[in-house]
């Protein structure tokens, strides 16, 4: 008889596609989803994924068992959400999924802070650039650009965020210009072509149609490491681009991203996760307010 958590082991590689995918959705290492997953074959004895073109992918008894393994998940959950339904405590974990930039610059700094003011919440910050899945309970809160569609999500916008384009002064000794002004040829670092709806696509090739991508990254971290380094400029939020050696570049205006606080709705009455939701308030007070 397999315990939930081994289904849970298969469930995230089955919506992954990789052991690599689904070990960070866990928190924790590659060879230990890929025990988990040997070890659920054989309590089975037959193989619940297979590798088909480099992504997992449910076998015939790997497909029998997702529709009762997600019921299963589902039925979890509503034990979850009864709970917290009562929970008025101060007390338990609360595991808040944010982008890199701002979890690491403006939350992470302040978790001390936290700690002191309410030691029995165990605040966990999971800074990351893709999207947590919060119906599946891979994140309590979370801080997301994009407004949810779901109806079991209460999203309260925070701040309209600037994106302007940095470049640091080791770049722009090598590149003169006028007043640090944008050229429309400048050296781009850029998000990778998997981000292609992002905005800052748009606002790149609107803005500066003849400049060039030298780089291109997978997180806004990985544009402020590359534009540090000289190799050419980036479109950065203020948090990222406030560093002695960046300067932000004169032109066109800035790029506006909105940004929330997503959470499901049953925790509405939930003393921890309020608690929380007040203290990453606080936190990016310092963004450019909604108005």
């Amino acid at each position: 008889m397999p315990d939930w958590d081994d289904l849970r082991f298969f469930l995230a590689v089955y919506r992954s596609g990789s052991l690599t995918a689904a070990a960070r959705v866990l928190g924790c290492s590659q060879p230990t989803v890929g025990r988990r997953i040997a070890a659920l074959a054989g309590t089975y004895g037959a193989a619940l994924l297979e590798s088909r073109a480099g992504r997992y992918a449910a076998t015939t008894v790997g497909r029998r068992v997702l529709a009762r393994a997600e019921r299963i998940e589902r039925e979890i959950g509503g034990i979850a959400d009864d709970i917290d339904r009562v929970d008025e405590r101060p007390q338990g974990s609360v595991r808040v999924s944010v982008p890199e930039g701002a979890g690491l610059l403006l939350v992470a700094p302040r978790l001390g802070e936290f700690r002191r003011a309410y030691p029995d919440i165990d605040l966990v910050l999971v800074g990351e650039h893709s999207i947590a899945d919060l119906g599946r309970r891979e994140a309590d809160m979370a801080i997301r650009a994009v407004r949810p569609r779901q109806h079991s999500l209460i999203a309260r916008r925070l701040a309209v965020v600037p994106f302007s384009l940095y470049a640091s002064e080791r770049y722009l000794d090598e590149r003169p210009r006028a007043g640090d002004a944008v050229l429309p040829t400048e050296d781009l670092v850029a998000l990778h072509e998997d981000f292609t709806t992002s905005p800052d696509f748009a606002w790149l090739r609107r803005n500066v149609p003849d400049a060039r991508v030298r780089v291109r990254v997978r997180s806004p971290l990985g544009i402020r490491t590359a534009v540090l380094a000289g190799a050419g400029a980036g479109l950065l939020a203020p948090y990222l681009g406030e560093a002695p050696t960046l300067r932000r570049l004169v032109g066109p205006p800035p790029l506006l991203r909105d940004l929330y606080l997503v959470y499901h709705r049953t925790y509405r009455r939930t003393a921890r996760v309020q608690i929380v939701s007040r203290f990453l308030t606080d936190c990016l007070r310092s963004l450019s307010p909604i108005g």
